[in-house]
């Protein structure tokens, strides 16, 4: 192993075990000469690659729950997994320690991403080196799915961290003895610039993935040129930390990628130990009490689409004051139409709270998620992970940026009427009448932004746990103080030798400001 590798992979790698002695070398453990010497193992580095990026891209407990849980997209009283103190009213900052009981949260994605990383790069110099696997088509499709696992596993670095190091099948590790730390937007452009390999090799080869393995969605080559045009759109527009940095993206590009991107869901095909959804698997749980018993769709997330006054009130209510409540709406994803009690198609009520009164009524919810995870279906046929949904509405709200709300309009419309089954939105809004959907905080009708992010969030609902985040902290929807970026995790700052540091909290570093979340980023009708 190289220096570069002990420095950010090892220790996790070797944590399953408990063991920190640096000196150890694990025989199993993927590595530049082992996949220079024997091109199916070049070709299994890559091909099992998928599986260690999926659990780190949403899909698993970390960093979802801590994630979800703070852009109130799901509501949860468990410690559990970081949520608790993220979670908490007023928000404090991050405990970066690495002592910290809950500092999983940073170091499970910023090693297992590295890890990822680490064992594709091998793969990758092997075939840069003249390595040939089997024929030129299995060459070409290892090479354009390593570029693909380097550009996500990248993105999601960027998505996450304030910073980390670049490093690709290009860098001489033998050379390198301490890695640079570069800010997030290096990385993310590092990033799109793998997707873009990535696309631009599948383009010009011809080769088929296959369902029960690489990606776990059967795909051509030309469809996965599609998935990294779609992964680079998703990472462009949620990478920015702020409104104005949001405000900034050259939306133009987003759009064109997302036009070049997937025309069907990416979806992987689960298997059971091998590759599952523990994130709908939890957010949709039923064991002895009531459904979606470990966190529940928010009041923040559903609230906007009640047509009484339950919502309003609960906005105006002191947050150490507030209670769950019922909500009555016209949207079917909610409830049945005049059966306010009856399961809608997304979620449905229970009275019971399930969540300790010590750890805030604020956290309470009446509304358990149903669309995704129920059963066994968590590890069991299609995972929807990146949606043509997700690209109509991000293509969308670029749309409305570039000052082009009518081409938005039937976007937003498509699942708004087809899922919600509500009245289609104009570029006015909403339908100006009683249970509109979705109403502004004062319960006056909502105007097209709000309708745009009101239909993101239900319907990503559930996709993964960490897309709620990266909206929010751009829409400036996080709760005031809400952590706006994960700092290095502590563990590695000691390995580097580097001052520890952290983020969030009244008056820290990278928090979010006061909530603002009626302003549009244009002129709009209903719009302040």
């Amino acid at each position: 192993m190289q220096t570069y590798k002990v420095a950010l992979t090892l220790a996790a790698l070797l944590a399953a075990g408990g063991c920190q002695d640096l000196a150890v070398t694990n025989p199993n453990e993927p590595d530049r000469g082992r996949a220079t010497q024997q091109p199916t193992s070049a070709e299994s580095f890559v091909s099992t690659s998928f599986r260690n990026w999926w659990q780190n891209g949403g899909h698993d407990d970390y960093p979802s729950w801590a994630f979800s849980t703070m852009a109130n997209e799901i509501t949860s009283g468990f410690a559990d997994f970081g949520q608790l103190e993220l979670s908490a009213e007023p928000r404090a900052s991050w405990n970066n320690s690495p002592v910290n009981a809950r500092n999983d949260v940073s170091e499970e994605p910023w090693y297992d991403l590295y890890a990822t990383i680490s064992t594709v790069n091998d793969a990758l110099t092997a075939i840069d080196s003249g390595l040939v696997i089997g024929d030129a088509n299995r060459t070409a499709r290892t090479r354009a799915v390593g570029k693909f696992i380097q550009g996500i596993s990248y993105g999601y670095l960027a998505l996450y961290f304030d910073s980390a190091a670049v490093v690709d099948e290009k860098v001489p590790l033998e050379t390198l003895t301490s890695p640079k730390l570069v800010g997030y937007p290096d990385v993310a452009k590092a990033a799109i610039a793998q997707l873009d390999s990535a696309a631009a090799i599948a383009s010009r080869s011809s080769f088929t993935l296959p369902v029960e393995s690489w990606l776990f969605q059967g795909m051509t080559s030309a469809e996965l040129a599609r998935l990294a045009n779609s992964f680079s759109a998703r990472i462009i527009a949620n990478v920015p930390r702020t409104r104005a940095e949001r405000a900034a993206v050259n939306w133009t590009d987003v759009i064109r990628r997302i036009d070049a991107g997937v025309t069907t869901d990416f979806a992987p095909v689960a298997q059971v130990d091998v590759l599952w959804d523990d994130w709908k698997r939890l957010i949709a749980r039923v064991r002895t009490g009531p459904p979606s018993d470990f966190g529940r769709p928010s009041n923040w997330l559903l609230g906007p689409a009640d047509s009484t006054q339950g919502f309003v009130n609960w906005v105006a209510t002191p947050v150490a004051n507030r209670v769950a409540f019922q909500i009555r709406t016209k949207d079917r994803r909610i409830h049945p139409a005049g059966q306010p009690t009856q399961p809608g198609k997304y979620v449905g009520y229970n009275a019971n709270n399930i969540f300790q009164i010590a750890r805030g009524s604020y956290r309470y919810s009446h509304y358990f998620f149903r669309r995704y995870g129920t059963g066994n279906t968590w590890q069991a046929g299609p995972q929807p992970a990146l949606t043509v949904t997700e690209m109509d509405l991000t293509k969308a709200e670029g749309l409305i940026r570039l000052n082009r709300a009518a081409e938005a309009v039937p976007l937003i419309n498509k699942t708004r009427v087809a899922n919600g089954e509500l009245s289609p939105v104009t570029i006015a809004g909403p339908v100006d009448e009683p249970g509109c959907v979705p109403r502004k905080l004062n319960g006056q009708c909502g105007s097209l932004w709000d309708a745009l992010r009101y239909e993101k969030r239900i319907e990503m609902l559930g996709v993964s746990g960490v897309l709620a985040f990266f909206d929010a902290r751009g829409w400036q929807t996080l709760p005031e103080n809400t952590i706006l970026q994960l700092p290095v995790p502590g563990r590695e700052l000691g390995t580097l030798q580097r001052d520890l540091y952290t983020y969030g909290g009244p008056g820290g570093q990278s928090s979010a400001p006061a909530p603002d979340p009626e302003r549009c980023p244009v002129a709009l009708a209903r719009c302040p």
